[in-house]
């Protein structure tokens, strides 16, 4: 009796291995390839034309999609279509590269070609945050020269998928035995709207202050269109024309404002693996007197120096080809300072 029972409990153990063993085999997904392989475990994605499943066998594989003649899924799967649509459920073949998407919440069971997959469970999407940098530099000098620098920037970034939000601030200001000899404020603000992954509709503005330019507001703000050439981690390229209203509060000169033409170019490109090379030039052109201009073009390296700080070196350049009387025309500045990128 006691031999029956041991015996008894053997086979349903071996009862109970087996059927969990066939159940997760039936329960697997398989994909069928063209030469007649068959693949069984989890498919995971499609993506850039590669299907990945993952086995229990071995690390996760990676298939041409193209070569995938059928795909059976247990589990809902979610479908981007080259349509724009985004469908979700479990799938099964119904012909060669035919698949029938099994029904959802007010949708019917719907067969679709596989040629039309775009990206199979898409991974979740960042959230949208802003990124940026804050920079401090300056130097002071005591002795038989009494000088002070001082200088404050920041820059901060937006970019979702159909957008993007940049803010520019920049603060100067430079003493000698105890008089100011240089002070002046910068501030810009722009919104991208993005038509398609590369053009964009934009709306830009930005203020300077700068009373030994005889400047106490300078406003400019107005739409444009731009062409995002590259918008890679390394290397980037924005192309950017437009109108805008230019508007001058002076000391000295006669206030005035007037439609000017706005053409820019935002590039940046990683020269190292740690220092980042970025060049802000924008041309506002005169559409009433030929060959005036204004310009600002703002360079940088960056060079970091561990975690998110770096060293960086600017050169800011400034041309106003009809300043106020006794302005000169150009205006440079040189800043070395350390920034921290968050």
């Amino acid at each position: 009796m006691k031999q029956l029972f041991k015996q008894t409990i053997r086979t349903a153990s071996l009862i109970l291995i087996l059927s969990t063993a066939l159940l997760s085999q039936a329960a697997a997904d398989e994909i069928v390839l063209d030469n007649g392989d068959r693949l069984t475990g989890r498919i995971i994605a499609v993506k850039d034309g590669i299907l990945t499943i993952e086995t229990s066998y071995s690390e996760p594989i990676k298939i041409t999609f193209s070569s995938v003649r059928e795909m059976t899924s247990t589990e809902p799967v979610a479908l981007h279509l080259t349509s724009g649509e985004i469908i979700k459920g479990t799938i099964k073949p119904v012909a060669e590269r035919r698949l029938e998407v099994a029904a959802g919440p007010e949708r019917e069971a719907v067969v679709i070609d596989q040629k039309t997959i775009v990206v199979l469970n898409p991974p979740p999407k960042p959230p949208v945050t802003w990124k940026g940098s804050v920079t401090l530099g300056g130097n002071k000098q005591d002795g038989n020269t009494n000088t002070m620098n001082l200088s404050i920037g920041a820059q901060a970034i937006r970019r979702s998928k159909n957008d993007r939000i940049s803010a520019n601030f920049l603060y100067n200001r430079a003493e000698e035995d105890g008089s100011r000899t240089a002070e002046n404020t910068f501030g810009q603000l722009k919104y991208d709207y993005f038509l398609t992954t590369t053009w964009y509709l934009l709306l830009d503005i930005s203020m300077l202050v700068d009373e030994f330019r005889d400047i106490n507001l300078r406003t400019v703000v107005g739409p444009g269109i731009g062409y995002q050439v590259w918008e890679q981690e390394d290397k980037a390229l924005g192309l950017e024309a437009g109108l805008s209203y230019f508007s001058e509060d002076r000391d000295v000169a006669a206030d005035d404002n007037w439609l000017t033409a706005r053409l820019a170019a935002n590039f940046m490109y990683r020269v190292y693996r740690s220092s980042i090379f970025t060049d802000l030039l924008t041309i506002y052109p005169s559409l009433d007197k030929t060959g005036e201009y204004t310009l600002r073009n703002e360079a940088a390296l960056a060079t970091g120096i561990g975690a998110d700080w770096a060293f960086k070196l600017s050169n800011i350049w400034e041309r106003d080809s009809d300043p106020a009387p006794d302005i000169k025309k150009d205006d440079l500045t040189w800043i070395l300072g350390l920034q921290y990128s968050f």
